[in-house]
């Protein structure tokens, strides 16, 4: 594979499952290009002395902050080939003492999620999103994982669990609640059915030749879910940056406020380490922070 072509793909799973700003894009785009250019390797020729050596170049002529951002875009691309076996060892993994504090993440509140989820039409196709939301809402799965779903991962399970396949090809079980089950059943039976109808001889026929016609979302891309999902949140009138990703930060902090077990949730999102599902434990304290910021507990005046 091109260097470029697989840049492109990484951008594409930034923007569509990281929710990734165009000024992050265009960072990202921009170092990796600027790496390559100095290289002349191919990405999957790339070792871990390419990239100490590249560093050290860079770091004498840049400012540390520059610095630290090309070796994030280095990390975020490399671990990125890494997950989706693109490459069998990570040649950034010799610079991780260097990686700077991660932000928290931004969540949703429960109501908020209700506002999406209400203002999304009752059509087929609305009906569809909405039962992808529910989903992610209910087990906290990232959306590419949601997208690969077949009707057998529920079915199977007595629509009591659903199966995930998730980073590393390993599968994990995730309970749902009663009332999403009744759901999906309905919209395997009916809507599914309907957008079936409705597709195209030649969709149908490229849907069966890639073994996709037993998917529960048929002909579903990220990228266009993510632009959906976008218009959903405005016409919420949600004010944040509403993307696939967030439902998981949202559902991780719920759990952890709710007394949920750190063991437990680092099982239904499939995090292999848990320092990964600690950081959602900071996102509660920065709550009560701002709580405390606003209500002034302490001051007498």
């Amino acid at each position: 594979m091109e260097n470029r072509t697989i840049v492109l793909e990484f951008l594409d799973y930034l923007r569509y499952e990281k929710g990734s700003s165009e000024n992050t894009l265009e960072s990202y785009n921009r170092d990796l290009n600027i790496f390559f250019s100095n290289t002349e390797k191919n990405f999957t020729e790339i070792n871990d002395e390419d990239i100490i050596s590249y560093v050290d170049k860079i770091s004498k002529t840049i400012k540390r902050n520059t610095t630290l951002r090309k070796i994030a875009s280095l990390r975020s691309f490399y671990r990125f080939c890494n997950v989706n076996k693109y490459i069998e060892e990570n040649p950034t993994e010799s610079l991780k003492e260097l990686k700077r504090e991660s932000r928290l993440p931004e969540v949703l509140s429960l109501q908020e999620v209700k506002e999406i989820i209400d203002s999304i039409p009752h059509t087929p196709n609305g009906n569809k999103d909405r039962i992808i939301i529910k989903i992610l809402v209910a087990t906290g799965a990232r959306i590419s994982e949601v997208l690969e779903l077949e009707i057998k991962d529920i079915e199977n399970q007595d629509y009591e669990f659903i199966r995930v396949l998730g980073k590393g090809s390993k599968y994990r079980l995730i309970p749902i609640y009663s009332g999403l089950e009744d759901e999906i059943k309905d919209y395997i039976e009916n809507d599914r059915k309907v957008l079936m109808q409705n597709m195209k001889i030649d969709e149908k026929n490229k849907m069966r030749k890639s073994n996709n016609e037993f998917k529960l979302f048929l002909n579903t891309r990220r990228e266009n879910f993510w632009k959906k999902l976008k218009e959903y949140a405005e016409n919420a009138k949600i004010n944040k940056n509403v993307y696939p990703h967030i439902f998981r930060h949202s559902v991780a902090t719920m759990l952890l406020n709710n007394g949920a077990d750190i063991r437990i949730v680092q099982e239904i999102l499939g995090h292999v380490n848990i320092s990964t599902t600690e950081i959602y434990t900071h996102v509660g304290k920065r709550e009560l922070k701002d709580i405390y910021n606003r209500v002034k507990i302490g001051d007498d005046e």
